[in-house]
């Protein structure tokens, strides 16, 4: 019988990298957890500009997180994280000029 995983990755509260087999084959994907910078755009996948939902992946096989020698994992944070993280997040209005 298959098991079929839930499309949410370990320590789903950290954004991190993660390998996942689907039907584009063996790759990392971004987790984007509870740190992420924007909040509307928390708990999903990033392939690129491609955003993937949980439920979309719960066909797909996870592998675990990506093994990071400590210098990238300071720079992942420090490039993806920290600069947003002083920015006030964006209404989806003034994202694409609505208000």
């Amino acid at each position: 019988m298959t098991t079929y995983w839930n499309g949410v990755p370990s320590d789903p509260e950290c954004s991190a990298w993660h390998w996942v087999e689907d039907a584009s084959g063996l790759r990392p994907l971004l987790w984007r957890g509870d740190d992420w910078p924007d909040a509307m755009d928390r708990r999903e996948w990033e392939d690129g500009v491609v955003v993937c939902a949980p439920e979309d992946m719960q066909e797909a096989a996870y592998f675990g997180p990506v093994a990071m020698p400590p210098a990238v994992a300071r720079r992942f944070a420090s490039t993806r994280l920290a600069p947003a993280l002083s920015q006030p997040s964006l209404s989806w209005e003034k994202r694409f000029g609505l208000s």
